[in-house]
């Protein structure tokens, strides 16, 4: 397992997020930050708060110590399902989903463009 506080001290960090601000969200005194960061465990209700605010799984804070973390993603369109799992670093989820979403949107242009050419031949 991960040292919590270590852990949401580096994604606080690297989504950009103000510590004045987490401190705020998650009701605890900014002056006792630094200490929150040092704690090696945490309370469920208060680690279920945190994630929804980092925007990740309670399982992100229980993967191995490297770092790695599975991710899967699921899409379906006219033509079949897709299935695609990857092996990620903590701050390329965003990306990844960003990349998932450009990816379908080609999917469903070509789409398109198939049935629009597939309409005219029909003529």
């Amino acid at each position: 397992m991960k040292h919590i506080g270590n852990t949401i001290k580096e994604l606080v960090e690297a989504k950009g997020i103000k510590k004045l601000q987490f401190a705020r969200d998650i009701d605890l005194a900014p002056e006792s930050l630094s200490r929150f960061f040092k704690h090696s465990s945490i309370q469920c209700d208060l680690l279920e708060k945190i994630c929804r605010i980092l925007e990740v799984s309670p399982s992100f804070f229980f993967d191995e110590p490297d770092g790695g973390h599975q991710a899967t993603a699921q899409a379906s369109t006219l033509i079949g399902n897709a299935n695609a799992s990857a092996v990620t670093q903590s701050g390329e989820m965003a990306t990844l989903r960003e990349l998932l979403a450009e990816k379908e949107r080609t999917i469903q242009i070509l789409l398109g463009k198939i049935g629009t050419k597939t309409g005219h031949d029909a003529l």
